[in-house]
């Protein structure tokens, strides 16, 4: 599907390339220095526009990045964690007075259910993934070409992939938390996938030769085609295990010949990071348990009284596995291998619009849609930037709803007709009513926000255990 994005990051601006004064020596290895804005405009638009992204930041909502910042409401972030400590001494209190017990297992067992079957179908999955090693190195040794044999391989495979793991699923009738959490990870690991051998693939077509070739009079000043941000690898030498088990470890869904990196890891950091996942983990189990699991199931209850006893509890868990996932659990693993970028999400609390939030709440999709969907929509198939964002938005509902029906084990539509709508709803929101007004646009995304999920969760569920 995605061919041209032989360009992807070959400029890497002063953050990432340090100043160097060279001469072309082969039309294959280009010397350079710095490139500011303004020499940007001299170059194609197709290559100007892919500045590399990835540079050292730290997560907003890091408490070092509190401290260091000074922020002023982060007296709030300390209030919302003693809350949440009181609110599970109130439920553990609430428990014991109702039913003798602190804390109900009900949902433990539930997602302990073959927990074996699970882990062991997780490294398989997981596993099946070195395979694009293989492919690539065929490639790079010249056995088989890109295009159109390594082509039609590798999409045979991507397909694969998907959908062995879905049937897997409903062939061992797991119950909707194993098979919602499988089916999520071979989706996440599709787009490693599918990033790491496109961004190679590309670098073997002879399409590249020609764009270096047209660059070489205009651009003294590129390193990072060919080579990585750090200048320590190129293509071919990245195609490795040891590269490829780094990316599948980094949390990014964009593979790079290398990424900024941080010097060493910090064991009370990430002594922290995992004590505050098991932490929200346990919030997170706490709130379901007892708001959500014993309500939900109910069918003679009317869906709009569902609906009401649901909104906070569904905003909390959304809330939480935020937290548990972009916070804790991706900057684990960026510690454990010294990734630098901890930009893994923007301040998407603070969207005025429905397209600002896509762009900021999940970093690593917003990315990889940007450079694998959108952008490559508009350069393989020409598409207009209108119809790349539809395709876009298409693509990610698709996706979404292929999730449900995994997790329901029944087509519905309904997260895909919700996810859609964000289209109309983006519309609406740049009426100058509401552009204007950066309070109403925020409070009609939380709107949005709190009646969405709780929706879901109702008509999804009915449509579960009203068959049972």
């Amino acid at each position: 599907m995605l061919q041209t994005t032989q360009a992807e990051d070959i400029i890497s601006v002063k953050k990432h390339t340090p100043s160097i004064k060279s001469t072309i020596t082969t039309t294959t290895t280009l010397s350079a220095t710095l490139i500011y804005d303004d020499e940007l405009n001299r170059l194609p638009k197709k290559i100007a526009k892919r500045v590399v992204t990835f540079q050292p930041r730290s997560s907003q909502l890091d408490r070092e990045t509190l401290d260091s910042h000074q922020y002023p409401f982060r007296g709030f972030f300390t209030l919302f964690w003693i809350a949440m400590g009181f609110y599970i001494i109130q439920t553990g209190v609430k428990n014991f007075q109702s039913a003798g017990i602190l804390l109900d297992l009900t949902f433990f067992r539930l997602f302990s259910q073959d927990a074996l079957g699970l882990i062991l179908s997780d490294v398989c999955m997981v596993g099946s993934m070195f395979f694009a090693v293989l492919l690539q190195k065929a490639i790079a040794h010249g056995w088989i070409r890109w295009r159109y044999t390594g082509m039609i391989i590798q999409h045979i495979f991507q397909v694969t992939f998907l959908f062995v793991p879905i049937y897997w699923t409903f062939f061992k009738g797991w119950p909707w938390v194993q098979s919602g959490f499988f089916v999520l990870h071979t989706i996440s690991m599709l787009m490693k996938l599918h990033s790491y051998s496109f961004y190679n693939d590309e670098r073997e077509e002879g399409e590249k030769q020609q764009i270096l070739d047209q660059l070489k009079n205009k651009i003294e000043q590129v390193e990072g085609y060919l080579h990585s941000p750090t200048g320590n690898i190129r293509y071919p030498e990245n195609v490795t295990l040891t590269n490829y088990i780094d990316f599948l470890l980094v949390p990014t869904l964009v593979y790079e010949l290398g990424y900024p990196r941080t010097e060493k890891i910090r064991p009370w950091y990430l002594f922290e990071k995992i004590l505050a996942t098991f932490g929200t983990f346990f919030l997170l189990y706490v709130n379901t348990e007892t708001y959500i699991i014993p309500v939900l199931p109910n069918v003679s209850t009317s869906i709009h009284n569902t609906m009401v006893q649901m909104l906070f509890p569904f905003m909390m868990n959304y809330l939480l596995i935020f937290y548990i996932i972009f916070e804790c659990i991706c900057n684990v693993f960026a510690e454990l291998t010294c990734f630098a970028d901890r930009n893994f999400y923007d301040d998407w609390w603070n969207s005025i619009t429905w397209e600002e939030f896509a762009r900021k709440w999940n970093k690593p999709v917003h990315h990889f849609l940007l450079r694998h969907v959108y952008q490559s929509s508009i350069e393989s198939y020409k598409l207009s930037k209108r119809d790349a964002a539809f395709m876009t938005f298409f693509l990610s509902s698709l996706i979404h709803e292929l999730v449900m029906v995994v997790v329901s084990k029944k087509i519905r539509m309904y997260l895909f007709f919700l996810q859609m709508s964000q289209l109309p709803l983006i519309w609406l929101s740049k009426l100058p009513a509401i552009k204007g007004n950066k309070w109403l646009g925020n409070a009609f995304f939380w709107f949005g926000l709190f009646l969405g999920p709780p929706m879901l969760g109702v008509l999804y569920c009915r449509e579960v255990f009203a068959s049972d």
